[in-house]
């Protein structure tokens, strides 16, 4: 089955993958594909985590890092507006401390241009490696090529995006400047005095139900002899004969290697390894409407001046909003997100009678350089990492699996992947 020049023997080592989100289900199915044999470990239903709750979107542009100059003079207000795009916690405020000084040194412009060129290739490769493995999966129906919009209400909100349309034009991402009518044309249902123009990336892709795609490569592994094990694990260590063994809350496991895929729960088995990295998470709301059997929109709409976005998903309009740093056990505080929803009401009138279907949390695990994690751990040579996408796990999920499966295969990097490694915090 395999047709990577492994041996027999080799095509079949086992690899255990730790979480069953986008990341880890797209490992899966890349790793399955090339005849390993794979199990998956996670405590939930397959994608019904993090993975349940974005906003659909496989942005091809997406080369602006989280932390730039204008996020930063931004920062008091984070700390001290309770109402604003993004809140720390103060009860949070000193174990993100690390984390946020780090963040503050990646929005300098210098690291910005370094940032922005270490995410071009992943990104740039994102629709297409999601088509490959969807064409094996079988679910290519799943990803639509209908773009990524963000609408301005403003001229002076359309001028913050200067940083964000250089470093997309330097990276060669195909985007256009729309006037009013133009969004019109692609939004006919948006309320024309919203907007004032917008930024369209015609390459992107649009996932109107990411759980029913991180199920679809889950299922597409399975039919390539992958199993799913919903255990919680506890503990990842080297086992004494070579090998990793896998720990969990009813019993042990060995293999030949293993996949941390855990997105914001990463750093624990990271550090059982003997890796220490600097993730967070940057929890994200949503809120559901209900269908009202209408296209109210056709693709994802983002609104940065209020840094949210309406994606029309298989059961209704989401609103995605919300960063805010509280770390993995604070409960959910859905007073912005609810603050939100006259907005979106007021953008697109069509949600007028809609009710509420759904409250929605999800943790979003962040590097403070908006780099995922991705490589061969330098203190264990079986264990390997993906993990740390922060915004962007469903746009990276399948080139990040791609990346994965070559390393386990022994192939060379297809590009410089030193930008993503674990030991540059």
């Amino acid at each position: 089955m395999s047709h990577t020049g492994n041996t027999g023997t080799e095509s079949k080592r086992s690899i255990a993958i730790i979480g069953a989100g986008v990341v880890g289900a797209a490992s899966a199915l890349a790793l399955a594909a090339e005849g390993y044999l794979v199990t998956v470990f996670d405590h939930g239903e397959i994608g019904a985590g993090t993975s349940s709750g974005n906003a659909g979107g496989i942005v091809t542009g997406a080369v602006t890092p989280t932390a730039t100059p204008g996020v930063l003079r931004s920062i008091p207000s984070y700390i001290l507006d309770p109402h604003g795009a993004a809140v720390l916690r103060p009860s949070y405020f000193f174990q993100v401390l690390p984390w946020l000084l780090r963040f503050i040194e990646a929005g300098r412009p210098t690291r910005v241009s370094t940032i922005a060129r270490a995410l071009d290739p992943l990104v740039s490769k994102a629709m297409q490696s999601h088509l490959a493995l969807a064409d094996v999966s079988g679910s290519r129906d799943l990803i639509r090529p209908v773009g990524w919009l963000k609408v301005y209400g403003s001229d002076a909100g359309f001028s913050e995006t200067e940083l964000e349309r250089e470093l997309m034009t330097r990276h060669g991402v195909n985007f256009s400047v729309l006037t009013a009518d133009e969004v019109a044309d692609l939004e006919p249902k948006l309320n024309k005095n919203s907007y004032t123009r917008g930024l369209f990336q015609p390459d992107s892709g649009f996932v109107n139900y990411p759980m029913g795609l991180t199920q679809a490569y889950f299922e597409g592994a399975r039919q390539r002899q992958a199993q799913y094990i919903q255990e919680c694990v506890l503990e990842v260590r080297p086992s004494e004969g070579g090998g990793i063994s896998i720990k969990t809350d009813k019993t042990s496991r060995r293999f030949d290697s293993v996949v941390v895929a855990a997105g914001a729960w990463s750093k624990k088995f990271a550090k059982q390894i003997g890796d220490s990295v600097s993730l967070d998470t940057e929890r994200g709301y949503h809120i559901s409407f209900g269908s009202t059997g209408d296209e109210l929109l056709r693709r994802p709409v983002g609104f940065p001046e209020k840094h949210c976005v309406l994606s029309p998903m298989h059961d209704g309009i989401s609103l995605v909003s919300g960063d805010e740093l509280a770390g993995l056990t604070a409960p959910p505080d859905y007073r912005r997100i609810r603050a939100l929803a006259p907005f979106a009401r007021s953008v697109l009138p069509g949600l007028a009678e809609q009710t509420i279907q759904r409250e929605w949390m999800g943790y979003r695990p962040s590097t403070p350089d908006s780099l995922p994690v991705i490589g061969r751990s330098p203190s264990c040579r079986n264990v390997f990492y993906a993990f740390g996408h922060g915004h962007l796990g469903l746009t990276l999920a399948a080139i990040t699996a791609q990346l994965i499966a070559g390393m386990v295969s022994g192939r060379p990097d297809p590009f410089d992947l030193s930008p993503y490694r674990i030991d540059r915090f």
